[in-house]
């Protein structure tokens, strides 16, 4: 995002108002191709599946597309959308698989990750309706994972997570699908901890082998270890101790590498990268109109609102630079907040910037993920979304109009 400065934005403005959104696809193009690299260096054999749910920006996704990404979606929304950008290779995952988009995806010969008992039953179902039809899916393994004092990473610190099949229905859904001439070409660990730390995917891709030499799984063509990844980190945040992508690929790759039975039947190595790939390609540009003081607490008051940056209200601080008409070297302690009438619209708190007037902007960095896709219609309309390449800039979404909002209301 280096192109951004006060002039910029006053330019940008002119055109497209503030907020806004600036996009920069090469740099998402060159995380895509670095993770994917630091797999191949180990193993030829490798699939990325871009998450949609993390960013769905068809301008976006088109360029995981051109990379050669599958889509990875967990929704009948999801993956309507991924065949309308024009996927085709499509990984549906999720807890929810209804019944029409279950069955389209069957058709199109998706890679299909089952997650529950019902879609077994609706699976073998199916089969009976068409028993001269080749079917394959795969199945998700509930992995726990907890430390040596039995402590959970897994997200949110929940002892246990939801998805995938535990231990005790795992092979009673095998057989189900066995006896019914469904072929099973794929397994899929993917689980969501607190820390993502490195050691957790060894963890999971034993739990994965385990389970395929378990219960012979011999017709495995994917072994899907999920997301989860740290990686993409915007400028500005502490990167000390982070895993790099080839932190993951290298403990991924040794423990798959060291088990026979993975060696002898070399499947894809499938990673579904979300976040990891496009935090920083995102940033968010937000205008100040107001600066004042209540008690010992200093406001700056901006267009922007929290669920633009933080929709999962989260309250860490985000990286974040001021652009300012004139340079000051004054500092002073604010809260940042936004433009809705909430007191919880915060989106900074008690940091130190320069001493910025009204009329300046504040850039965020690092919103790449889960923000665009779970902005809401709430208050104000969605912002613009720029997107910049070798310092021009593209409207790739304009912003949001009261047509937009109301097209789908009758009254």
């Amino acid at each position: 995002m280096g192109q951004i400065d006060y002039k910029t934005i006053k330019r940008l403005e002119e055109s497209y108002g503030t907020p806004f959104y600036v996009m920069d696809g090469e740099r998402f193009r060159t995380n895509i191709r670095s993770f994917r690299e630091a797999f191949k260096g180990r193993y030829d054999k490798v699939i990325v599946g871009y998450s949609l749910k993390t960013n769905y920006v068809p301008a976006l996704a088109k360029i995981a597309q051109e990379e050669g990404c599958y889509a990875e979606v967990v929704s009948g929304m999801e993956y309507q959308l991924a065949e309308r950008i024009g996927f085709k290779q499509i990984i549906f995952n999720g807890p929810v698989k209804r019944p029409w988009i279950l069955r389209h995806a069957i058709e199109q010969k998706a890679i299909i990750n089952l997650d529950s008992d019902y879609e077994v039953d609706f699976l073998c179902k199916y089969r009976q309706e068409h028993p001269d039809e080749p079917i394959s899916v795969g199945i998700r393994i509930n992995i726990n994972i907890t430390d040596s004092c039995g402590n959970s990473v897994i997200q949110c610190g929940l002892r246990f997570g939801r998805f995938g099949f535990p231990d005790d229905t795992v092979e009673r859904n095998i057989l189900k699908l066995r006896e019914a001439g469904i072929r099973i070409n794929s397994i899929h660990g993917h689980t969501s901890t607190s820390d993502r730390a490195v050691v957790n995917y060894r963890v999971i891709a034993t739990m994965m082998l385990n389970a395929c030499q378990q219960y012979q799984l011999d017709d495995i063509e994917y072994f899907n270890v999920g997301g989860g990844f740290f990686g993409a980190a915007p400028e500005g945040m502490d990167l000390t101790g982070r895993p790099s992508y080839k932190d993951y690929a290298d403990v991924i790759m040794n423990t798959v590498l060291a088990n026979q039975w993975f060696r002898t039947r070399s499947p894809y190595i499938v990673i579904e990268p979300g976040s990891s790939v496009v935090a920083n390609v995102f940033s968010y540009n937000t205008k100040v109109y107001q600066i004042k003081t209540v008690g010992r607490v200093n406001f700056v008051v901006v267009d922007g609102t929290v669920m633009d940056i933080k929709p999962t209200m989260h309250t860490r601080n985000l990286p974040h630079k001021t652009h300012s008409a004139q340079a000051v070297k004054r500092r002073m302690t604010c809260d940042v907040v936004g433009s809705t009438c909430m007191e919880k619209d915060v989106m900074l708190k008690d940091v130190a910037l320069p001493q910025i007037q009204v009329g300046d902007y504040i850039e965020f960095l690092g919103v790449g993920a889960y923000t665009i896709c779970m902005t809401p219609s709430f208050i104000n309309y969605q912002a613009p979304i720029l997107a910049v390449k070798d310092g021009e800039f593209t409207e790739i979404r304009r912003q949001q109009t009261i047509d937009d909002i109301l097209t789908t209301y009758k009254y």
